[in-house]
């Protein structure tokens, strides 16, 4: 692996990411999900770097990644491109990848697409609305919630509204200079992130063919269809799903558990 220590912009796969590497040991690479930033995981990557090279890096036209201002379209399979880019650059050897919610799906298509590069998969509350058997009971918990955020705020209202649910009883626990950019950067995640996002879907032979090791976490304070979307791809994966302690952004409130779980994983 390169010799980067600390935070750095890096260009890769045509977009320039900012990362943050600390730690020492098997390499670690953290995807974020909603806000795409990866000042959300600062606790996790703290004690991960205990035992591990942690890598953590804002998405592209997220956070304090380069922002391209007529970017309207993007795909869960081109924010995976960009993870399997980032790493061939850094000279990453085979990792582990963990990602929450819709980092989860990125770090999975990620691994479909290219598994030699990884030892293990991590996924905490997948988001995966696409296999869902009542899609828009899901759509319709949040919808008023990042409403009411758009009414007070604009989209910058709407797309903290939209986090702050997420994190549920850790909202607190979200860094102020992540939701700072969060509102910033708001049309990203709302215009051209949720819809596509919420409409991509593994293949299930992908899944059941798939050789890296996996694990499917499920928080104990989460919605059923973050239950249901778990489940659905363990079961097309052949294993087992895990539930851990605290909420959709458990690891905001619990990144001792969260870290252990990712080391089983490696």
């Amino acid at each position: 692996m390169g010799t980067i220590d600390g935070a750095a912009l890096v260009e890769a796969g045509g977009a320039t990411f900012h990362i943050d590497v600390a730690g020492k040991g098997t390499p670690v690479l953290l995807v974020p999900g909603a806000g795409g930033d990866a000042r959300q995981y600062g606790e996790l990557a703290q004690v991960l770097a205990q035992n591990h090279t942690v890598i953590a890096y804002d998405r592209r036209n997220n956070g304090r990644s380069s922002q391209q201002p007529d970017w309207s379209e993007t795909s869960v399979d081109q924010h995976a491109g960009d993870v399997n880019a980032l790493l061939e650059m850094l000279g990453t050897p085979p990792c582990v990848v963990f990602g929450n919610s819709t980092g989860a799906l990125i770090a999975l298509a990620a691994a479909l697409k290219a598994p030699g590069r990884f030892t293990g998969v991590v996924l905490h509350e997948p988001a995966l609305l696409g296999v869902l058997t009542h899609p828009d009971d899901a759509m319709a918990s949040v919808q008023p919630v990042i409403a009411a955020g758009v009414e007070a705020g604009g989209l910058a209202g709407g797309a903290e509204a939209f986090v702050q649910f997420a994190a549920g009883e850790a909202a607190d626990l979200l860094p102020p200079d992540f939701l700072q950019d969060l509102r910033t950067n708001a049309r990203v995640l709302l215009e051209a992130e949720f819809g596509a996002f919420a409409a991509w879907r593994p293949e299930p032979d992908a899944l059941a063919k798939m050789s890296t090791p996996l694990t499917i976490l499920s928080a104990e304070q989460t919605a059923p269809f973050f239950v249901e979307a778990a489940e659905w791809i363990a079961s097309q994966a052949g294993v087992s799903r895990r539930t851990v302690r605290g909420g959709h952004m458990g690891f905001l409130s619990h990144p001792g558990e969260i870290a252990k779980e990712i080391d089983a994983g490696s």
